[in-house]
């Protein structure tokens, strides 16, 4: 027979003899019988979590070692083979021999199937009194008496101690399996008042040399913009001039083409070809020199400064005139 139409039986049978006919105290029997059969009920409908939660309450209200089957079988069902166990043991020591022989056969076989899908974690803390869960449900404080029952599987374990952090572990465990779980927690640190930690020696670096000196933040000299405004309206004015150079430039020639010619607007046209094409190589030579002047001024001013106001060292740049170029010359 099944662990789950063996207990319809036992729900059968508790239900012909209701909880107060098993010589339970006065005054709960009733609450415990109204609680047993919305149990009853609330398995038959496939609800084993509140089914299990209405037996639970019951054997509290009138603990008849009969409960304890149908605690066992619901356990069964949601997969909790470690609760079956338990219960079944229970079941068993407490029933003695009120149980019927088939009955205690059955109940038996089904443990040895059990104790097939549960392992025993052997659980110690580093300190005492560390409240234990499993998978989200209470299972006491250590130290243990014995080790815990669980359920094959992955578990979840949280040890919580006041004042410490709490500590989880997740262990995959194995039917049959016995483990050993050391579980270290934290000192939790006590925060520091206002005046704590003022002569303290300095934490040394990350490089393991002691820091003679708290470390100061590092600024950034702002980029000089206006230099390079006037670089930018100098090399625009440059392109300018040299459209308008290359506009006389063509009005020239058109002049020379043309048959008969005019002495006169020859001349203006090549005195004005003159005059942009000059114009535009002196201003070309003006934004390359304030480029090369905003680039000084950017690449030896902008670098980071310290702390206490000394800039960094900056790096040798200067500016070489030659014949017919400008050169900026240095290292970075």
């Amino acid at each position: 027979m099944t662990i789950s139409r063996a207990l319809a039986l036992c729900a059968a049978i508790l239900l012909s003899a209701p909880l107060g006919a098993l010589a339970q105290p006065a005054g709960k029997t009733e609450e415990a019988d109204d609680r047993f059969r919305r149990g009853v009920q609330l398995y038959n409908e496939a609800d084993y979590g509140a089914a299990l939660t209405e037996f639970r309450r019951a054997y509290e209200l009138a603990p008849a070692y009969q409960v304890l089957y149908n605690v066992a079988g619901t356990c069964y069902q949601l997969k909790d083979y470690a609760c079956a166990l338990r219960a079944f043991e229970r079941y068993l020591a407490d029933g003695g021999a009120q149980i019927p022989g088939g009955r205690r056969a059955e109940v038996e076989r089904d443990v040895a199937v059990l104790r097939s899908r549960v392992a025993t974690v052997e659980i110690s803390t580093s300190t005492p009194d560390v409240e234990i869960s499993v998978d989200d449900v209470p299972a006491g404080k250590t130290p243990f008496p014995e080790p815990l029952l669980m359920s094959a599987g992955r578990r979840r374990i949280v040890a919580e101690a006041p004042g410490r952090p709490a500590v989880m572990r997740v262990v995959d465990v194995a039917g049959g399996d016995h483990v050993q779980l050391k579980i270290e927690l934290p000192v939790a640190r006590a925060p520091e008042g206002p005046g704590e930690g003022a002569g303290r020696a300095p934490a040394p670096s990350s490089a393991g040399a002691p820091m003679d000196r708290a470390p100061r933040p590092q600024r950034s000299a702002p980029v000089p913009v206006f230099p390079w405004i006037a670089t930018g309206a100098l090399a625009v004015g440059a392109a300018a001039a040299g459209v308008l150079a290359l506009g006389a430039s063509g009005d020239l020639d058109a002049e020379l083409e043309r048959y008969p010619g005019d002495a006169r607007a020859i001349k203006r046209a090549r005195t004005r070809t003159a005059a942009l094409a000059l114009t535009a190589d002196l201003v070309a030579g003006a934004a390359v020199l304030a480029g090369g002047i905003s680039l000084y001024v950017t690449v030896a001013g902008g670098g980071p400064e310290r702390g206490d106001g000394d800039r960094a060292s900056s790096p040798a740049v200067r500016l070489v005139a030659a014949p017919a170029s400008l050169q900026l010359v240095g290292s970075f």
